[in-house]
């Protein structure tokens, strides 16, 4: 699922400076959505479709009070400070039996794993003693 998403999504609310409630959501979205299009599920990565239930369990809401109307206020005031703050972008306005569909502005790319071929062997040095290791050519 979302692991690199939710990764960048930490950083991205701490630069944003978004409040507590924001930063829950935002976390939620991004552990709920898919880092790439290889997944089982065919979808367009960094995507959230939860309903307001849903999102409301995010904010603190459990059932049956996350179905309620000031759960739903919340939720609602949530989803405007990240947009507001350029977090997310609402792709699909919610309607009947339809959730809405929001695009996280968050790198979920794999980082690059740089391996190096040059591997440094250390060597205890003859004259500091046995328990000292020279730091020459030492790869970290």
């Amino acid at each position: 699922m979302g692991l690199y998403a939710a990764k960048n999504a930490v950083l991205v609310a701490a630069r944003l400076r978004l409040g507590n409630g924001a930063t829950r959501l935002f976390l939620t979205m991004a552990l709920e959505c898919w880092d790439d299009n290889d997944n089982p599920a065919g979808q367009l990565p960094r995507r959230y479709f939860g309903g307001r239930e849903h999102s409301a369990i995010a904010l603190g809401f459990l059932a049956p009070d996350n179905g309620s109307e000031p759960a739903f206020r919340s939720v609602k005031r949530t989803i405007r400070e990240l947009v507001d703050a350029g977090a997310i972008i609402r792709v699909r306005a919610g309607r009947n039996g339809q959730t809405s569909e929001y695009e996280l502005m968050v790198d979920s790319s794999r980082p690059h794993i740089r391996r190096s071929s040059n591997v440094a062997v250390l060597h205890p040095s003859d004259d500091q003693g046995t328990t000292y290791w020279s730091p020459q050519r030492a790869n970290f």
